[in-house]
């Protein structure tokens, strides 16, 4: 292993007896195991690969036996072991240290770092006993409070708190670990019970989940601990929505718009409400609200584009649905239903044609897509066309014999 890593060759040359990787890690189990009382400490060099692509891996090589010379000259006064976890981190083990003197002992590295170039080094801090957990998990407590100081960019000392499990949480939620997730923000709040963040992610895990119920008392326990928080109430909406009660539903997103009336989402969710109870004047106007405060959002504009093909205001329609169409070129719906604006409006026909047609490429089994693209091509006179994708239709079930029989009609005349 320690011949992959840059300033491997060199580092054994100076400190043969420097344990690496897993070695560092049965290290620590071991010094962990015979004490209580303890801090770790995790050093990464920071934007490693930048300086490894603009120095060279000679250069690289000597900033890290540079920083392992420091921590060396550090262990000859304080009793601390140490060694390298992986090709950009080191780590400290320091037995009957509180966090306070870490701290210190992590900003005197970076002092003496500091003196010798301009390279830095951000670092992770973690002690025991730390409750609730065990001694054997503060290493990674201190990796995870690395994490945490990328936050703060470069040359932070930061220690391991709640936050830190809040920004591993949310990784592990991004990486698609729900479960994983939960159990760290389930962590974050023996930390930090009264934390509001977390309480929604927490919450919005439970969602993902579709435990609603669970997600619900999350969401309600962020806004116990602070009513104004919008993003919590909104949650909450949505926990209720998705759990049926949609008037429930409607009254927190009200209030969460009330909270903060430039959300673009809590206008749309809004806005959804009121369409399913048929108010779609309502609707439309927070729909356009919604529209104005986002260049993006494209179920937004989806939106906005049906409830004014539904007050037949074809031009507003068209404009909304370009503008859904710009962001999520493949939706067929979108697709399909400007394509049907433009014959109305008797304008863009050729370009009607092109984005009929792509509806029924991307959703091939849905009829009504095939019975708009037939009456475009009716309108365009391509009647072979216009017959062949309405006959498509009625075997998908659409009811097309009227205009077959105006095609048939037609030919016959022709004839």
């Amino acid at each position: 292993m320690e011949q992959t890593l840059i300033g491997a060759n060199a580092l054994k040359e100076a400190f043969p007896q420097m344990p690496v990787g897993d070695d560092f890690q049965n290290l620590f189990e071991t010094s962990a195991g015979e004490t209580d009382r303890f801090a770790v400490l995790v050093i990464r060099i920071d934007n490693f690969d930048k300086t490894l692509k603009h120095l060279g891996e000679t250069i690289t090589s000597a900033v890290i036996v540079r920083l392992a010379r420091i921590i060396e000259g550090l262990s000859k006064t304080r009793t601390m072991k140490w060694g390298r976890l992986d090709r950009e981190r080191f780590a400290c083990f320091c037995p009957d240290m509180d966090e306070d003197a870490a701290v210190q002992l992590a900003q005197e590295i970076q002092r003496r770092l500091a003196l010798t170039g301009e390279e830095t080094v951000s670092i992770g801090v973690a002690v025991s006993p730390f409750w609730p957990f065990e001694k054997m998990s503060i290493l990674d407590n201190a990796q995870k409070a690395l994490d945490h100081a990328a936050f703060f960019g470069s040359n932070a000392v930061t220690p391991f708190d709640a936050v830190s499990l809040n920004i591993s949480a949310d990784k592990l939620y991004q990486y698609g670990d729900i479960d994983g997730a939960v159990e760290e923000f389930k962590r974050a709040l023996a930390i930090d019970p009264q934390n509001v963040n977390i309480h929604n992610s927490l919450g919005v895990c439970y969602g993902v989940q579709g435990k609603f119920d669970l997600a619900i008392d999350a969401f309600e326990t962020a806004i116990g601990f602070n009513p104004e928080d919008m993003m919590a109430t909104f949650n909450l909406g949505l926990a209720y929505l998705k759990h049926g009660d949609r008037e429930k539903a409607l009254a927190l997103f009200l209030e969460a718009h009330d909270l903060n009336g430039d959300n673009p989402e809590v206008a749309y969710q809004i806005a959804e409400c009121y369409r399913e109870k048929d108010q779609i004047d309502t609707a439309l106007e927070y729909l356009k609200e919604a529209a104005r405060n986002t260049r993006k959002g494209a179920h937004i504009f989806q939106a906005l584009g049906e409830c004014y093909l539904e007050k037949e205001i074809f031009q507003e329609a068209a404009k909304a649905y370009e503008k859904a169409i710009r962001e999520h070129p493949t939706n067929a719906k979108s697709l399909s239903d400007l394509s049907h604006i433009y014959g109305t409006l008797n304008e863009n026909l050729e370009i009607a044609i092109v984005l009929s047609r792509e509806s029924t490429k991307i959703d091939p089994d849905n009829g009504f897509y095939q019975y708009r693209l037939g009456k475009l091509y009716l309108q365009t006179k391509d009647y072979e066309d216009a017959l062949k994708h309405l006959k498509i239709a009625a075997e998908l079930g659409e009811d097309c014999i009227d205009l077959m029989r105006e095609i048939e009609n037609r030919e016959s005349v022709n004839k």
